[in-house]
Parts: C-alpha cells; structure tokens; sequence
C-alpha cells in the first residue's frame, strides 16, 4: 500500500501496488530494496523526502 504527497497534496492515497512495476530490479517484491524516483518528462526536482516505514 502507498500513499504519495507531493507539495501538501494527497496525489495517491492508499493505494495497492498489485505486483512488481516494470522498471523492477527482480521479482522479490515483498524483500527490502531500494527506492527509485522517477521523472521522465523533463526537468524534476525532488527535496524533504520522508519515508515511513510500514507497521
């Protein structure tokens, strides 16, 4: 499950990623991994990321 704020903004809230995206590593999704942001339609910039953990 997710839930994604950008600028104060619920942009995804809850949400189930059903299985692995195509830009995945390998096929262990439930293991640790890295976290990969993406901005493939021009310039991006990204700052005050926070990540919490699941429960």
């Amino acid at each position: 499950m997710v839930t994604i704020v950008a600028n104060g903004k619920t942009v995804i809230s809850n949400q189930e990623i059903p299985g692995i995206t195509g830009g995945a590593l390998d096929s262990n999704e439930g293991e640790p991994g890295p976290l990969y942001f993406q901005g493939d339609h021009g310039p991006i910039e990204f700052r005050n990321i926070t990540i919490t953990p699941a429960k």
